[in-house]
């Protein structure tokens, strides 16, 4: 859990990668929606614009994406984003903690703005960050694939998206801390806040 650009993605695909975690991205998962769909069209839209889409047809895209899967442990990465949604969770868990990222706007702003996504194997890099830029141009150092930005990675989409993460923060927050599964870490240096949340994940602090 996070704001937009507190490092949700990066963290998800070090667990990825680590641990074998099957990572679910809510956000990749309305932009796989086909285009050709009045559905897919509608959300993307959306998407583009910051706003946010509405619970009941998120719910249910995790709800396939879970059943699709089968018995595997995920992370997930963009759910919950409302109340509702994190009680959500419970119908679909057993057992699980939330981690959150703790970023402030400026840095988050930023993140946003230099921010590129291979387009085939998923990796993400940073244009205003020298240890996260591409060695070429809009090319993928892993595949050597095109990079691409998101649709809505542009100012007044993450203006509409971080208000809404501020308006719900302190509720989804509240909510989990008293289930005792909350965690908050700093959302600075990826690898150092990859290691507090192997601490987490380890039984540590």
């Amino acid at each position: 859990y996070g704001a937009p650009a507190a490092g949700k993605g990066t963290q998800c695909e070090l667990l990825k990668e680590k641990y074998g975690y099957t990572h679910i991205s809510m956000g990749q998962l309305f932009r796989d929606l086909d285009d050709s769909t009045e559905l897919g069209r509608k959300i993307h839209e959306t998407i583009a614009n910051g706003i946010l889409i509405d619970d009941e047809t998120t719910a249910k895209l995790l709800q396939n994406k879970l059943e699709e899967l089968g018995n595997v442990h995920v992370v997930l990465d963009g759910f919950p984003r409302t109340l509702n949604q994190a009680k959500v969770l419970d119908n679909f868990f057993e057992n699980y903690v939330v981690v959150n990222l703790e970023i402030d706007e400026e840095l988050a702003l930023k993140r946003v703005l230099g921010r590129l996504n291979c387009d085939n194997c998923g990796k993400i890099y940073n244009i205003y960050f020298e240890d996260k830029s591409p060695k070429e141009i809009n090319k993928c150092d892993a595949c050597g694939a095109k990079l691409s930005a998101r649709q809505d990675d542009n100012a007044e989409s993450f203006k509409n998206r971080f208000n809404i993460y501020v308006n719900n923060v302190k509720d989804i927050l509240d909510f989990y801390n008293n289930k005792n599964v909350l965690y908050n870490v700093a959302s600075i240096d990826a690898l150092e806040t990859f290691n507090d949340i192997e601490k987490i994940l380890n039984g540590g602090d």
